[in-house]
């Protein structure tokens, strides 16, 4: 993903709706693992079906999930440093 692109979402509310390809690179991810994550994972962004074959993900959720990584990946750091 360009970096206007990137720059281009930081820039959406947390309510717009964006294609699977647009942020799966954010997560450091595949789109094939963002579905299959889905799928499986109760913490990670749901999908949501705004058609017949369309299905997009609320920014908003995204950005809090990533940040909740970030947050996890943080506190797994520190707590290696300390042993």
């Amino acid at each position: 993903m360009r970096d206007e692109q990137i720059e281009n979402l930081t820039r959406l509310p947390d309510g717009a709706m964006v294609d699977v390809r647009a942020w799966p690179v954010l997560a450091g991810i595949s789109v094939s693992t963002a579905w299959y994550r889905a799928a499986k994972d109760p913490e990670f962004p749901k999908p949501v079906r705004l058609g017949e074959r369309c299905t997009r993900w609320r920014l908003g959720d995204i950005r809090r999930f990533l940040a909740g990584e970030a947050v996890a990946m943080a506190g797994s750091h520190f707590s290696m440093e300390q042993t």
